[in-house]
Order: C-alpha cells, then structure tokens, then sequence
C-alpha cells in the first residue's frame, strides 16, 4: 500500500513542482511575461508539434488505431457536455455564466498536463494519445463554441462556428499530426541530423509547458465566483472522470485505453477555455476561477486516482 502511495505521488507531485516553480519564477520577476508569450509560442508551434509528429510518425498508424476507443472518446466527451449543462442547472445561478462554467467542466488539459503524466508512468507519449488529439481537439473546439454561441444570445453564432472551424484546420497540433500518420505510411525518417534537433524540441515541450503554467497562475482568481468553481472543480476532477472510466470497464477497454480516458476525462481545466470564453463574451472571471481551482486541485485528484489504479493494477 504504502509503495503505490510512493509511486502516485512520484509521478503526480513532480507536475505541479515544475508549475511551482514556474510561479515562484514569476512571483519573483525572474520569469517575466515576454518570456512567457515566447515560451508559449515555442511550446505551441515548435515543441509540442514536433513531439506530436515524433509519436506519430514513429509507429505503425494501422496497428495502433483503435477505432472503438476514439469513438468512445469523442462520444463520452459529447455526452459529458450535455451532462454538464444539466448539471450546471442547480448549480449556476445567472444564466451569463452557464458558458463559462460549461466549457470549463468539460475541456480538460490532454496536451500538456495528460501528457507529462503519460511520460511519468510510461516513458512515452504513445500515438494513440497523439491521435486522440486529432479527433478529440476538433471536438473540443466545436462544442466550446456550440456552447458560448447557445449560452450568450448577443453573438453571432455563423462567424464562431465559422472561426472555430478555421482555427481547427490551422492548429498546429492538427497538421504535426496530419504529417506524421503521411510519414508513418510512407515509412518516412528524418535523416539523423534532423531527427536529433527534433528530439530536442520533443524533450523541451512537457517541462516548458508545465512552467508557462505555472507563470500565468493567478491566486487572486482561486475566490472569484467560488461556489460555481468549487462545482466544476469537483465534477472536473472527481464525477466526470469516475463515470469515464466506469463507463470504459463496462464498454470493455484495455487497461491502458482506461487509464488514457481518465487523463482525457480528469486532467484540469486548459487555460484556453478562459482564453476563449472572454473572447467569445462568455464570463472569463468564471472561467479564470474554474481553470485555477482545478490546476490546484488535481494535485490531489491525479495523485489519489493513480493511486487507486496502482492498486487495482490498471498502470
């Protein structure tokens, strides 16, 4: 017992130290926000594509797609909105925050955090992960802004959907991936000059992510709307990811399809939901709150989960 207490903490606590340590940098003006817009724009086009297209081009596409699993991932993601939106219905009173507190529930932080949490306990990415991204991602994507768009009546719905649909077909994740299952089926390799820069980036993207995510966090946003953020934190990190993996046993997933659906179900909440939400009118005090409060509480929340699955020998 004690040994998977060990083991959860190891692979779970050292995440958020790199976020600690981000925002002790940040704290003390040793990070500074040029250096955070830069960061974040190497993580998003350079690092983190080039990890994609690594773990992608590098397997065999056809061996390890597993089509039962991504339908049951984008299927549980587009149900687990409509039970949010239900869900939000007790616990959110004014009507211009159902969006923020939607779209915060349900998008999690696959990419940077999910991912950090797969190399602790595997050593890899792995390319299923990497093509959960390219159909989970869209997905995302879409219902973020069927849900603004739906929530707030003042905006136009035809050019949201429209500029999400764009954002989609550009997003550099999209195209590492789409280059990579091109690669994999033409059996393409960087020759090893290449290959050894890309490596570099690949190894850079986890640590630089989790430490722009410790920069941009904000106490002061932990207690603003604290009883809708306090409700999302618990279905975010608790409800919706118990149901996901129930829902995976019963569906007949293997052990390593399961533990993937509780990062895609249980990370926290990605900054890019606040990000969006204010952009598209929602309540970005809300979300801000909602994205705080499960980053801080998913220490716990990852730590106690692989916990359990230590002990039932899922991982």
């Amino acid at each position: 017992m004690l040994d998977n207490f060990i083991f959860s903490l190891s692979v779970a606590l050292p995440i958020f130290l790199v976020m600690l340590s981000g925002f002790i940098l940040k704290r003390k003006s040793i990070i500074k926000q040029d250096f955070i817009n830069a960061a974040n724009f190497i993580v998003f086009y350079i690092a983190l594509p080039l990890k994609l297209f690594n773990s992608v081009s590098q397997s065999s596409v056809a061996d390890n797609f597993d089509l039962k699993f991504i339908i049951f991932a984008i299927a549980g993601t587009t149900i687990s909105v409509i039970i949010i939106y239900i869900y939000s219905k007790f616990v959110v009173n004014e009507k211009s925050k159902v969006g923020a507190f939607v779209h915060g529930t349900f998008r999690g932080n696959f990419v940077y955090v999910g991912f950090s949490l797969l190399e602790n306990i595997t050593g890899a990415v792995g390319p299923l992960a990497s093509l959960v991204v390219a159909f989970v991602v869209p997905i995302y994507n879409i219902l973020a802004v069927l849900v603004l768009v739906l929530t707030n009546p003042e905006n136009e719905a035809k050019n949201e959907f429209k500029n999400a649909l764009k954002n989609m077909i550009i997003n550099p994740f999209i195209i590492s991936i789409g280059l990579g299952l091109i690669a994999s089926f033409v059996n393409f390799r960087f020759p090893p000059l290449l290959q050894n820069t890309a490596d570099y980036f690949d190894v850079l993207a986890t640590p630089l992510a989790l430490l722009t995510i410790g920069a941009t966090f904000r106490v002061d946003k932990l207690f603003v709307d604290i009883k809708p953020a306090v409700a999302a934190t618990i279905f975010k990190l608790i409800i919706n990811p118990a149901a996901a993996v129930l829902a995976a046993l019963a569906f007949g997933l293997g052990n390593s399809e399961i533990f993937l659906i509780y990062i895609l179900f249980g990370v926290p909440t990605s900054i890019s939901s606040a990000i969006i939400t204010a952009a598209m009118g929602g309540d970005e005090n809300l979300a801000a709150s909602i994205v705080m409060m499960t980053t801080l509480g998913s220490v716990f929340s990852l730590t106690l989960f692989v916990f359990l699955f230590r002990i039932f020998s899922i991982i």
